[in-house]
């Protein structure tokens, strides 16, 4: 993945929203606010996973899931763009400006920012290779925060569905981000109904065997472990219920020669 930027840039934050967070006004709004009040740089991904499966039974297809990747089919690719690209996007872009935080949406196809490989049985799925950042370092020099919708280009330039961790945990690895915060309505990984304070890198594919975590977890924790692998500073997977970013409390993905958080994970 390029690594490229101007040297003067200051480093953002990645934060990928996800869940409720994509589909409710209020929470929206509370979002909007926290990154109004975000001293740094920000970039931010989105998913909006209940939305389009809401659209897509609604249009009478049938959403099918392997490891929390969505099949995805040339028919449910249009209804992903639609409902991601375009009214999810949109949505969040409202919200942000309206919360002084001037914002503009992308997804992953404008400028290439996020070209993948084609994940295979999935269809029109991919999985990020290479991130082209620079439309996001003139955007954030420029004083707007980029908005980015999962949707991006395959191999051979088509548009493909793409899990919104895996965009995120690219994203900031691309951009060198220090902190990444995957957020949803999720409080973080629960293991045998406990929440984890950390889970080391290498611990990953043990919890996932086991079965401690499913569905959209797969992805994220993977996803996750990665972007510490190859450099990113801080991977917080959190549930979001309004105040600062910096106050975010949930599961700590850290490398596997790290410490233990022990009670807890928090930006302070």
């Amino acid at each position: 993945m390029s690594d490229a930027r101007p040297a003067s840039a200051s480093r953002p934050w990645v934060v990928k929203i996800g869940g409720a967070l994509c589909d409710d006004p209020v929470a929206r709004a509370a979002l909007a606010r926290a990154c109004r009040g975000h001293p740094t740089p920000l970039v931010l991904v989105h998913g909006g996973g209940l939305s389009l499966t809401r659209v897509q039974q609604a249009l009478g297809e049938r959403p099918r899931f392997v490891e929390g990747r969505r099949v995805t089919d040339a028919r449910s690719l249009e209804t992903a763009d639609m409902v991601l690209s375009g009214a999810t996007n949109h949505a969040l872009v409202r919200a942000l400006t309206a919360a002084g935080r001037p914002a503009v949406g992308l997804s992953g196809c404008d400028a290439a920012l996020v070209r993948c490989a084609l994940v295979p049985q999935l269809g029109r799925v991919g999985a990020p290779v290479e991130i082209k950042p620079f439309v996001l370092h003139l955007l954030l020099g420029a004083g707007y925060t980029p908005v980015i919708s999962p949707i991006s280009l395959g191999p051979d330039g088509e548009a493909v569905n793409v899990n919104a961790d895996e965009v995120a945990c690219a994203l900031a690895v691309a951009l060198r981000a220090p902190r990444l915060l995957l957020l949803s309505d999720v409080s973080g990984v629960q293991v045998e109904d406990e929440l984890r304070a950390d889970v080391a890198e290498d611990e990953v594919e043990s919890l996932i065997v086991a079965r401690h975590v499913t569905g959209g977890m797969v992805p994220k924790l993977r996803a996750a472990a990665a972007a510490i692998a190859s450099g990113v500073d801080e991977v917080l997977i959190a549930g979001y219920a309004g105040g600062p970013l910096r106050a975010v409390v949930g599961t700590r993905i850290r490398a596997a020669t790290a410490a233990s958080a022990g009670e807890g994970a928090s930006y302070a």
